[in-house]
């Protein structure tokens, strides 16, 4: 602890002198993300559009994060790193992640120094929450009439690209939304499959919003986070709704998790026809091989008498 605040320190006089950010390689990123609390980190290209005003607003407000939150505030050049934040659509152009505790959060809101500074210091925690078959009804009481509030999901599979880059923007918006609106997110891969199944989401990211017994999907073409915050906060009437369908059985959860694992492993209904055929097949050589063979029958021999 007291090399890190040395070290900090130290940075701290640097960057008060030469007016930017401590510059660090993937490898001392990664460890500081997987050491440190808090993370603030600059994605930027040597020179970009932006780059050197954000790096600025950044500086600036440098020495209130440490103070506020002792956390590390550093640059990273050409980064291959960003690519898991980001889609094609921002190669070039400079991102702010902020990691807490290692969950990132990617700001999309204005470059200005104040902003910025009162979204990381208000929102230390991860905002959005993880919901799974057995706790979603739970919490949302989704098809009882919301009574803990609205809900915003983000349906996704940890096996998809643009869900894990969208996830960072994501807990963006919950902390935006904290406090009016839940955010949560399900992994209808792992432990969401039968939750995924009920509302019938097939294509993944998929985002619905619950309000009073009631879904509206985000179907929109727009992705970036206010288009969000808009919908939640009252854009979702200008959509059809339908209701929550009811929970379903622990059977009915059984039989979505056999069909999930079917659909994607369609191999294994033949292998596994081919397995029993070949079970069938050893347990008959098996009794043929071991069968007891027949003792033949002893029969009276005919005796003739002699005269």
């Amino acid at each position: 602890m007291l090399t890190s605040r040395l070290f900090l320190f130290v940075s701290s006089l640097v960057i008060t002198v030469f007016g930017n950010l401590e510059q660090v390689n993937d490898t001392e990123l990664e460890k500081l993300i997987g050491n440190e609390k808090f993370v603030i980190v600059l994605f930027r290209d040597d020179t970009c559009q932006g780059c050197d005003e954000l790096e600025g607003q950044l500086s600036s407000i440098r020495e209130d994060l440490v103070d506020a939150l002792n956390a590390w505030v550093v640059k990273a050049v050409s980064s291959p790193l960003v690519s898991n934040f980001t889609s094609g659509k921002e190669v070039g152009k400079p991102l702010v992640v902020y990691f807490r505790h290692g969950v990132p959060l990617l700001y999309d809101g204005p470059l200005n120094d104040e902003v910025m500074l009162e979204t990381f210091v208000q929102n230390k925690e991860a905002a959005v929450s993880h919901l799974n078959d057995d706790s979603f009804e739970h919490l949302t009481q989704a098809a009882s009439g919301a009574t803990t509030g609205d809900w915003f999901v983000m349906f996704y599979r940890d096996d998809s690209d643009p869900c894990v880059k969208f996830l960072a923007k994501w807990e963006y918006i919950a902390s935006q939304l904290k406090g009016r609106i839940n955010l949560a997110k399900v992994n209808i891969k792992d432990d969401g499959i039968s939750t995924g199944s009920r509302f019938g989401v097939d294509q993944v990211p998929a985002f619905l919003f619950f309000r009073q017994g009631k879904i509206f999907n985000y179907d929109l073409p727009k992705l970036d986070s206010k288009a969000f915050q808009d919908f939640a906060l009252g854009w979702y009437k200008n959509v059809p709704s339908k209701n929550v369908p009811s929970p379903k059985t622990p059977f009915d959860e059984l039989v979505d998790r056999a069909v999930f694992m079917l659909k994607e492993n369609p191999l294994i209904l033949p292998a596994a026809g081919i397995a029993l055929i070949l079970i069938l097949m050893a347990v008959g050589y098996n009794a043929w091989t071991n069968r007891k063979p027949e003792k033949p029958t002893k029969t009276k021999k005919s005796v003739k008498k002699s005269n």
